[in-house]
C-alpha cells in the first residue's frame, strides 16, 4: 500500500509573530493568532474531506498521511496576505525534506519527492 504524507507549513509567519512581539502589540499577535487558526482549519478541513488523516496541526503546521495522492495546488494554500509551503512525499522523511526545499527556493511553493 503507497502511503502519501503531506507537510505543511507557514511562510514568514514566526517573523510576523516576532515583529508584533518585539513592538508589544498583543493585539496584533491575538489576530495573527486567530488569522492563522483559519487558515490552519480551512487547509485541514480539505485534507480530511480528501481522506486525510491528521497527524499535527498546530502552530501554523499540519502534518497529514493518506491513503491516496491528493491535489494540492498553491491556490488552496494561500489566503490573503499569508501563504504555506507544502511538501508532499512517500514517507514522513521525505515529505519534511520536500518542505524543507520548498522553503528554500522561495516559499509560497509545493515540492514533491516520491
Amino acid at each position: 500500500m503507497n502511503l502519501y504524507y503531506y507537510a505543511i507549513d507557514g511562510d514568514d509567519i514566526g517573523a510576523c509573530l516576532e515583529k508584533h512581539a518585539l513592538s508589544n502589540d498583543l493585539e496584533a499577535i491575538r489576530s495573527l493568532s486567530s488569522n492563522v487558526y483559519k487558515c490552519l482549519d480551512s487547509i485541514k478541513t480539505y485534507l480530511e474531506k480528501n481522506s486525510a488523516t491528521i497527524v499535527f496541526c498546530g502552530g501554523d503546521s499540519i502534518l497529514a498521511i493518506s491513503e491516496k495522492k491528493i491535489e494540492i495546488t498553491i491556490e488552496k494554500l494561500t489566503f490573503g496576505e499569508f501563504s504555506f509551503s507544502a511538501g508532499i512525499g512517500n514517507t514522513c522523511c521525505n515529505a519534511t525534506l520536500a518542505l524543507k526545499k520548498a522553503k528554500g527556493l522561495g516559499k509560497k511553493r509545493i515540492e514533491v519527492m516520491l
